[in-house]
Parts: structure tokens; C-alpha cells; sequence
């Protein structure tokens, strides 16, 4: 599994998001839906992706 940008993830603990931007070391910006509150993004690594839903 090579997730890219603007695919939507499942993570690993249930969170749904899309990557907004592939840094290619593994890590990757992702931003949640339902949007938190907070409306930050989020950094996540390759290990806490479980699967791609939907790809671009």
C-alpha cells in the first residue's frame, strides 16, 4: 500500500481523512473528517493507516 496525495484513509483507530500532502519518508498530512473542532490537521505515519477507501 502506497497511499498518495488526496486519497482518503482509514486509520487505525477509526478516523476517516484525506491526505492533503506526501512528505515520501512515511509520514503524511492528513486532514480528518468530520473536521475537529480545533480544524487542524494532522500528521500521520504509514503504521497507523489501515487502508485506502478511495483513491484519486
Amino acid at each position: 500500500m502506497r497511499p498518495k496525495e488526496l486519497d482518503c484513509i482509514l486509520l487505525k483507530d477509526g478516523r476517516e481523512g484525506t491526505i492533503l500532502e506526501d512528505s515520501h519518508d512515511g509520514y503524511y498530512l492528513v486532514e480528518l473528517s468530520p473536521v475537529p473542532d480545533d480544524g487542524d490537521l494532522e500528521v500521520v505515519s504509514i503504521e497507523e493507516i489501515e487502508k485506502i477507501t478511495y483513491s484519486a
